[in-house]
C-alpha cells in the first residue's frame, strides 16, 4: 500500500471531518465521543494548529486517510510546546505502520524545524497499555497520572497519563 506524507494546508476541513467521524467509532481511539466530532472543533484545532503548530495527512489515491496535529497555546509562558496532540487513522489503514510513520516524521520535522519547541505533550488513556508502549517507543515520557480525570460513557471513570517528548535540538 502506498502512502505519503504531507504538511496540511487550508481547505481540508470536510476530509478531517469524515476521518474523525469515523475515527471515533473505534474504542479506545480519541477522546471523544460521535456528538462531539462537529465542524466547529475540526476547524478549532485545524486552525490552531495550521497558525501556530503543526499539522501532517497521510494520503493514499490522493485521499486523507490520516491526520496528526499539535499546537502551541496562545499564552506566553507555553511558547515552547506543542499541545493536544492528536493523531486519527481511517480504521482500515490502521496496524499497517501508517501511525507509527506519520508520528515519526511530525517528531523529525519538530527535531529539525521547530528548535523553539522543547516539549510534545499528549494524553493516553492509563488503561490503554498498547497506546503507553507506542508512544513509549517514539521516545515519549510518563510525566504522571490524572486520577479520575475522564468521564467516559459508561458513567465510569478513567485514568489518563500524561506524556511528553522532549526535542533533542531544542535552542534555548
Amino acid at each position: 500500500m502506498e502512502v505519503s506524507i504531507c504538511e496540511a494546508e487550508i481547505g481540508h476541513e470536510k476530509e478531517l471531518l469524515n476521518l474523525f467521524k469515523k475515527v471515533v467509532t473505534i474504542p479506545d481511539g480519541i477522546i471523544r465521543k460521535r456528538h462531539e466530532i462537529t465542524a466547529n472543533y475540526i476547524n478549532g484545532f485545524y486552525e490552531k494548529s495550521l497558525e501556530n503548530g503543526l499539522v501532517l495527512f497521510t494520503k493514499s489515491k490522493n485521499s486523507i486517510v490520516g491526520e496528526i496535529h499539535a499546537y502551541t497555546p496562545s499564552i506566553y509562558a507555553f511558547q515552547h510546546i506543542l499541545t493536544d496532540l492528536t493523531i486519527a487513522i481511517y480504521p482500515e489503514f490502521q496496524g499497517k505502520s501508517i501511525g507509527k510513520k506519520l508520528f515519526q516524521t511530525f517528531l523529525e520535522i519538530v527535531k529539525t524545524e521547530f528548535h523553539h519547541i522543547l516539549r510534545v505533550e499528549l494524553y493516553t488513556r492509563e488503561h490503554n497499555k498498547r497506546n503507553v508502549a507506542f508512544y513509549k517507543s517514539l521516545g515519549f515520557i510518563n510525566e504522571g497520572r490524572q486520577q479520575h480525570k475522564i468521564f467516559n460513557s459508561k458513567s465510569k471513570l478513567e485514568t489518563p497519563l500524561h506524556m511528553t517528548w522532549f526535542n533533542p535540538n531544542y535552542l534555548k
